[in-house]
């Protein structure tokens, strides 16, 4: 890359989650796998007091919540030095209020928002909010992993610098350690995901035995005879190994994420899983169907699909192989350079 020596002398803050497997710590590892060090991080256990408030966070205090982060953004901000880049993720607690205030501070700084979920989707609070409507056009640059569906009902926001901006793979969590063992392979279909009721739904309609890994799944009420859950939060080394051992490794975009894509698109593969995901333009482009993984439409062309994989999964290795090289070219390294090279 040409202009990583350049960046190298450029100084980042990054905002967002401290959970170890969110998609910050992922970013915040590839600045380190590319060797570039002046790197800060603000979330949450940054503060006493945010840890707190956070604890006490629900749909009731959250406008409480928002303020106090803001407080305490604005001190952290003002005792810190200079920046040349600030990435927020997301931003839902700010306003513009703050950030133009906190803009006159960093007058040099090019602000970024790293957006992971559809900014203009209004219906669940963890996805967006009027406040991240009314800052669109404040930010240098606003990545999001819509390309299509996104670039002219953004204009209407009067935004700056729209960068598509895909998911991909986190290279310290998600690898293949094992070699495929052929004739091992459970005859079964998987599902890693946290519970909601659109997954729900689709998996119940679905009428094919599923195995269910994921948080929230073990409340679930009225779920299928088909489907059987196996285990609450898994991480690390259990993932890799239900992807690498099941036939069929099922990926259900949310409602919210429909026309794009999400995380496991590129986890899966790169993690040794055989995927059959939703299909549509963004996935086409990153993947060949039927080479690199499987596709569908609706309910009956997955259905058709599991019945296909699970009955000739002795002889997909070539496709789940092929998958896992075409992964691994989209890690977080490689997006983060992508993302270096035009905010530059």
């Amino acid at each position: 890359m040409k202009n990583l020596e350049i960046i190298k002398n450029k100084k980042f803050l990054l905002i967002g989650s401290d959970f170890p497997f969110s998609i910050e710590k992922s970013y915040l590892r590839s600045f380190k796998s590319l060797n570039i060090k002046k790197v800060s991080f603000f979330s949450v256990n940054s503060s006493k007091i945010l840890k707190t408030f956070n604890k006490l966070n629900n749909k009731f205090t959250r406008e409480l919540y928002y303020f106090i982060y803001r407080q305490v953004f604005k001190n952290f901000l003002k005792t810190e030095k200079k920046f040349d880049y600030i990435i927020i993720f997301k931003g839902l607690e700010f306003n513009s209020k703050t950030l133009k205030i906190l803009s006159n501070h960093q007058s040099n700084a090019k602000w970024i928002n790293i957006f992971t979920d559809n900014p203009l989707n209004l219906k669940y609070a963890s996805c967006s909010n009027l406040n991240v409507l009314k800052c669109i056009n404040f930010y240098d640059f606003f990545c999001t992993s819509f390309s299509y569906k996104l670039n002219k009902k953004l204009k209407k926001f009067k935004i700056k610098k729209h960068i598509f901006l895909p998911f991909g793979y986190d290279k310290k969590i998600h690898f293949v350690k094992k070699k495929f063992k052929k004739f091992q392979l459970k005859n079964n279909v998987n599902f890693i995901g946290a519970y909601d009721e659109y997954r729900k739904n689709f998996l119940n309609n679905l009428k094919r035995e599923v195995d269910i890994y994921g948080p929230g799944w073990n409340k679930a009420k009225n779920l299928s005879k088909f489907l059987k859950v196996k285990s609450n939060f898994v991480s690390g080394k259990k993932i890799r190994e239900i992807y690498r051992n099941y036939s069929v490794s099922l990926n259900i975009l949310r409602e919210q994420d429909k026309d794009s894509h999400n995380m496991k698109v590129f986890e899966i593969p790169v993690m040794g899983g055989l995927m059959l995901t939703q299909r549509n333009r963004e996935t086409n482009n990153f993947f060949l169907e039927n080479k690199e993984c499987f596709m569908y439409s609706d309910l009956n062309e997955a259905r058709k699909k599991i019945d296909f994989m699970l009955k000739k999964k002795n002889n997909l290795f070539k496709v789940r192989k092929a998958g896992l090289l075409k992964s691994r070219k989209y890690s977080y390294d490689f997006r983060l350079k992508k993302l270096i090279s035009k905010v530059l």
